[in-house]
């Protein structure tokens, strides 16, 4: 299936996804900063920093989707005295209804942003502490990007050459992997 994409956004993911899954031990699956989930109708990347904020990215034929949360966000409602459905369904107003349904109940209470893109960028922004700038750094659109960010996250000074490949091609195969986090401190 040929899926829609906005930038470069499937091939930063894609590569963090396969770097992830190199460098995390399966015992430490809590440790994992990225998930992925493929079917005939979606690819699916879940990142979770473990601090209480996730974004998802769904890409499907017509349409790219990110949702966002951010706890520490004015927009958060589990920080509220009292949860607020209607902000939630204010973040979602004017998405396909085939589209929220993507996501679980669980998943809609924990959006503090919600973007679609399908040739145009759509966002119903209620406000300018949503978490979406910060929780987008996670989507490398440019190997430049991925580069620092991984270097950052895995502290690691990885060969510059394969890493690039990595994520150009979203993989690398078991000798270049093998050299690539070979010189992992």
């Amino acid at each position: 299936m040929k899926y829609m994409d906005w930038g470069n956004m499937r091939t930063g993911l894609e590569a963090l996804y396969f770097l992830d899954n190199a460098l995390t031990d399966p015992s430490e699956e809590y440790l994992r900063i990225i998930d992925k989930e493929e079917n005939e109708a979606y690819l699916k990347y879940i990142v979770d920093n473990g601090s209480g904020d996730t974004l998802y990215v769904i890409f499907t034929e017509d349409i790219v989707l990110i949702k966002g949360f951010s706890h520490e966000s004015s927009l958060s409602q589990f920080a509220k005295k009292e949860f607020d459905r209607s902000v939630i369904q204010k973040i979602y107003e004017g998405v396909d209804e085939k589209y929220i349904s993507l996501f679980d109940d669980r998943e809609i209470d924990e959006t503090t942003f919600f973007i679609w893109y399908d040739g145009k960028i759509h966002q119903n922004k209620l406000s300018d502490d949503d978490g979406s700038k910060w929780m987008m750094g996670y989507i490398c659109e440019t190997y430049d990007d991925f580069k620092e960010f991984v270097t950052d996250y895995y502290e690691i000074d990885f060969d510059e050459n394969l890493l690039e490949k990595l994520y150009t091609d979203g993989k690398l195969d078991e000798n270049e992997l093998s050299q690539l986090i070979g010189g992992e401190s």
